[in-house]
């Protein structure tokens, strides 16, 4: 796949810290930063790209400390605020200098580290070990010295893509390192918003791998065990079919004059001033159809009720017509079936000719 669309869609980040407060990050997937962030942690959401700088002696408990980048993250989903200690120095100081927490869903260090279960996050009575975990760590990290353009001055900033492509492209090695990422019932204290969107290719935004880039693929080695499972939905949005349904509806949409959104969790959410349209878009074959169908009417209900219904809140709409349709990529024969859709008041449709084309009955939708 095309890295570069998808590169556009991101955004970028430097986390700037001791090497083992980064220890302390990759044996928790999540790093923290300070109060004063508040308004920026706000603005990361999951899917971004962060690049794990690392200090050196001026900042660090540690003597062996040099500063570098010692690999890329991507943000998970569940963000929160924490009220404990967790890092060494907040351990020492017996201060929680870092709540506001930022998960992890992957780490790809230039470095190898023993497996996570093999060794304890660093504090007060394990230096030793972690003095050597750091060296590990710092083996292969790249002096900001070849990155023309990185960002040196505080612990957090933002990244250009011209920076970010130079780290993302480096040859070395990738160890990657996964999180739990899971479908719990695990709340986020930082929803995701509907973002409007313009190109199929900014629907991945969210995505919260990069292992679907052969550039990145071919480079990963020593992975061990994945303690989840990746979000499929998002990986789909990355096949030519599902994009090209999606890139097709946003083009339609558009075209009469609508607002096209999306987030991690819904394909497309289109409306004006009147009407709404809920999309969710699946590639079908005949003999995966019943299956497909009955995951996109549960998330049709589901992000309707969850996600559109706070963006309607949150804005003051008041549209006189709303429609959940599920938008397929071929036309099928089960019409006993569609019938069934049908009859939760939820629509089922083909992009053609530049228009909706029903399957089954036309509530009203195909009229834009």
């Amino acid at each position: 796949m095309n890295i570069t669309p998808f590169l556009t869609a991101k955004n970028f980040f430097r986390f700037t810290g001791p090497p083992e407060n980064w220890l302390t990050a990759i044996k928790y997937m999540t790093w923290g930063l300070e109060e004063k962030y508040k308004n920026r942690w706000n603005e990361i959401q999951t899917g971004d790209i962060f690049f794990i700088h690392s200090t050196g002696m001026g900042s660090s408990l540690f003597s062996n400390a040099r500063s570098g980048i010692v690999g890329i993250g991507v943000v998970g989903s569940y963000f929160s605020i924490k009220n404990s200690l967790l890092w060494i120095q907040e351990i020492k100081e017996r201060t929680n200098k870092w709540p506001l927490l930022v998960p992890f869903s992957e780490i790809y260090l230039f470095s190898d580290l023993p497996d996570k279960q093999e060794w304890e996050s660093p504090n007060l009575d394990n230096k030793g070990k972690t003095y050597a975990l750091i060296n590990r760590l710092l083996t292969n990290f790249i002096p900001l010295s070849q990155v023309k353009g990185f960002p040196q001055m505080g612990s957090f900033s933002t990244v250009s893509i011209e920076v970010a492509k130079q780290i993302l492209y480096d040859k070395r090695l990738l160890y990657s390192y996964i999180g739990q990422e899971d479908d719990t019932d695990i709340q986020s204290s930082k929803p995701t918003k509907l973002r409007e969107v313009k190109k199929a290719s900014e629907t991945l935004r969210h995505s919260t791998t990069l292992e679907i880039f052969d550039s990145v693929k071919a480079r990963i080695i020593n992975r061990g065990k994945k303690t989840y499972t990746k979000d499929n939905e998002l990986l789909s949005r990355a096949e030519t079919v599902h994009a090209t349904i999606l890139q097709q509806l946003i083009d339609l949409f558009i075209q009469k004059g609508y607002r096209t959104l999306s987030n991690k969790y819904v394909d497309l959410f289109a409306h004006n001033e009147n009407r709404s349209f809920l999309f969710d878009v699946k590639s079908i074959e005949n003999n995966n159809f019943k299956s497909q169908a009955r995951k996109g009417l549960i998330q049709l209900f589901e992000y309707n009720y969850f996600e559109v219904r706070k963006y309607i809140s949150d804005n003051n709409f008041d549209f006189k017509d709303k429609f959940k349709i599920l938008a397929l990529s071929k036309k099928l024969s089960d019409i006993e079936y569609i019938c069934f859709i049908n009859d939760l008041k939820t629509g089922v449709a083909m992009v053609e000719n530049n228009s909706l084309k029903p399957i089954g009955t036309d509530f009203g939708f195909s009229r834009l």
